[in-house]
């Protein structure tokens, strides 16, 4: 009785570790910030304006020529692009795409199209995790070379994560829908997935 009591408690000791370590851990380990290299695009989700203007920033250093922005109308990334100096035909439109996943899944059709062999690719801090492993998913039959650029967030500390019912929120939301994705959900599916557990 003795020793099965023991073993509950290392259980319990082993469960509340793992526990802080997820805590503490969470944010840091949803970004994924590789150091630029030179390539033939650059691809930009849709979403905040921080993504935008890290794609630009690449643009004007040199990284690449062009910039394919993904659902990139939506939000007036064109719009904005163009009149930061970016001239109208090296930026390319996708607009089709209501997911990370099926960002990848355009974005790989645009790139084959175009002959492109590498790319950028820039989310918020908080998304690059989910979008590396959609778009490694996507690409694998492909000899494309990709490089996962994180444009970091004006809101979300990956840090101190916890801090706001916000960045708690887009956390949990992220792991939810990583899950998601591993169990093949997606767009609304993966919606209405995560708004089971939100």
């Amino acid at each position: 009785m003795q020793k099965i009591k023991g073993k509950r408690v290392k259980i319990s000791i082993f469960m509340l570790g793992l526990g802080m370590i997820f805590f503490l851990f969470a944010g840091k380990e949803l970004v994924v910030n590789e150091k630029p290299v030179k390539s033939d695009v650059i691809i930009v989700l849709s979403g905040d304006n921080d993504r935008l203007e890290k794609g630009i920033e690449l643009y004007k250093k040199g990284y690449a020529s062009h910039l394919i922005l993904s659902n990139g109308q939506e939000n007036n990334f064109y719009h904005q692009a163009k009149d930061s100096g970016i001239p109208e035909d090296s930026i390319i439109l996708e607009n089709h795409a209501t997911s990370t996943t099926e960002n990848a899944k355009f974005t790989k059709k645009l790139m084959m199209n175009y002959h492109f062999q590498s790319a950028i690719v820039v989310s918020s801090n908080y998304h690059m995790k989910r979008v590396e492993k959609n778009f490694n998913k996507e690409f694998k039959d492909t000899q494309i070379q990709l490089t996962y650029c994180s444009s970091g967030s004006h809101y979300y500390n990956p840090q101190r994560w916890w801090e706001t019912a916000l960045t708690r929120k887009v956390t949990y939301t992220e792991y939810v829908k990583l899950i998601g994705n591993y169990f093949g959900f997606s767009g609304k599916k993966s919606k209405e997935l995560l708004r089971e557990f939100i």
